[in-house]
């Protein structure tokens, strides 16, 4: 659909709920998410950071937390190693390398679930809960039950 169609038909199924008013509309685009991974983290002087290093999935809404952190730890990796780039640099690496590597996986899963996204919306509304909660892989259903051990409860009544 245009962007005037989809405005036009999701005015339809909410009309209830917009009690006569119109949405509004801001051009967003449904797109493929570029997945940007480097091997190497620096050349010579250089040093990539943030987005330029590693993408993380805007919907874990991360990257620019992740920039900032890499920032922080490279400062901290210079003054650790003063005179000594090679150093510093592997420090840097090392330092922030589990950290991107293990939020990136999330963030992928989490990119791979939109990329799916007409699938999921076949689900029964408690399955597509579960699914979209899940769908990082950072929360299994054991943290999930301590986080909302009603929600748990109702899931798993639903599936017996």
């Amino acid at each position: 659909m245009s962007e005037k169609e989809a405005r036009a038909t999701c005015e339809r199924i909410f009309a209830e709920a917009l009690d006569g008013h119109s949405l509004i509309s801001n051009n967003s685009i449904w797109r493929q998410f570029p997945l940007v991974h480097n091997a190497r983290w620096s050349h010579e002087n250089r040093v990539l950071i943030g987005d330029a290093l590693l993408t993380a999935h805007f919907s874990i809404g991360s990257g620019t937390r992740l920039a900032m952190e890499d920032a922080i730890a490279l400062d901290k990796a210079l003054a650790a190693h003063p005179g000594d780039l090679g150093r510093a640099l592997a420090g840097f690496e090392a330092a922030r390398r589990p950290i991107l590597e293990k939020l990136v996986a999330g963030a992928n899963g989490s990119a791979e679930w939109y990329e799916r996204f007409a699938d999921h919306m076949r689900l029964a509304p408690v399955d597509f809960a579960m699914s979209y909660i899940m769908r990082s892989g950072r929360i299994d259903i054991e943290r999930l039950r301590k986080l909302s051990p009603r929600f748990v409860a109702r899931y798993e009544r639903e599936r017996a």
